[in-house]
């Protein structure tokens, strides 16, 4: 029987991911920095750091984990800004850890690492942005996760690790607590307060729901020896802030919601992602639309 080690489980994808391969009866391991208990009987909550290497590679031998699931991470590229060493340390040093405790498991686990849209940086709206489009990211956050994708391809090419990444758009969904503009929006509505932004009416966002993200990555660990090392995963739709606006009046009629004209300053601006490879090689489709995902989170 397959196991699956999902590092940082109690978080806001991983519980996504734990929970779902727990539904399908898979024995998971919840291997997380802080102490939880899991209510699945088929999940097993460790405690532990990634920088514990011991810890983590025995881990991996005790339980004959298959396949792992990489989502713990210092994930928010404003954030990192304000943190570029912890962000770098956590990001990158823990994923090298991971990658390397795989490598010396016996199971020669295969792993699906998860890597952001901020590995592309800034692009023109127009181009249609595939996987091998040149990444340039703008911040210390999307730096680290391009170098966390090439790592995987070089123990890919190196070691025969079995590595996949993908660079997924901008997640949402409940039990989301970074700060996260749509949420933030939809959470305004429902306390009846005004939300007000002075720029971005016309910033263009690709919004994917967490649970769609979860089957992705399990969909991938899924299937072996994919033919590219990194993956393109979003909700399937690009919508400016404005429509997104609409969205959430059609939910709450008397929202106050004010955007001012143009682009949100400072933040990266992409043109449509590509999925069609995610489609071909390991089925990922997206099922939950923004609207959709705004009247259930509401």
């Amino acid at each position: 029987m397959s196991t699956v080690l999902v590092t940082g489980g109690t978080g806001f994808l991983g519980r996504q991911i734990v929970g779902q391969l727990a539904a399908d009866g898979v024995e998971v391991i919840s291997y997380n920095r802080d102490h939880s208990v899991d209510p699945h009987p088929n999940v097993t909550a460790i405690q532990g750091e990634l920088f514990d290497f011991p810890r983590l590679a025995s881990t991996l031998t005790r339980y004959q984990v298959d396949r792992v699931i990489h989502t713990a991470a210092q994930s928010h590229p404003e954030i990192s800004l304000e943190l570029p060493v912890t962000t770098f340390a956590a990001n990158v040093d823990g994923t090298l850890a991971v990658f390397e405790a795989a490598r010396l498991s016996p199971c020669q686990p295969r792993i699906v690492n998860l890597s952001s849209e901020c590995a592309y940086g800034h692009l023109d709206e127009a181009t249609l942005v595939t996987e091998s489009v040149q990444t340039l990211p703008n911040t210390p956050y999307g730096v680290t996760k391009v170098a966390t994708e090439l790592l995987g391809r070089v123990y890919r090419k190196a070691y025969g690790l079995d590595v996949v990444s993908l660079r997924v758009t901008e997640i949402y969904g409940r039990g989301l607590t970074m700060p996260e503009v749509m949420m933030e929006m939809i959470r305004a509505a429902a306390e009846s307060v005004p939300f007000c932004l002075d720029a971005g009416a016309l910033h263009r966002f690709q919004f994917v729901h967490v649970s769609d993200v979860a089957r992705a990555a399990i969909l991938a660990s899924a299937k072996p020896a994919l033919p590219q090392y990194v993956y393109n995963i979003s909700g399937g739709e690009q919508l400016s802030l404005a429509e997104v606006a609409d969205l959430v009046r059609s939910v709450f009629p008397a929202a106050d919601i004010s955007l001012g004209p143009g682009y949100l300053p400072g933040w990266d601006r992409q043109g449509q992602f590509d999925i069609s490879a995610a489609e071909r090689d390991f089925g990922y489709r997206p099922s939950i639309s923004v609207a959709d995902g705004i009247k259930e989170f509401a």
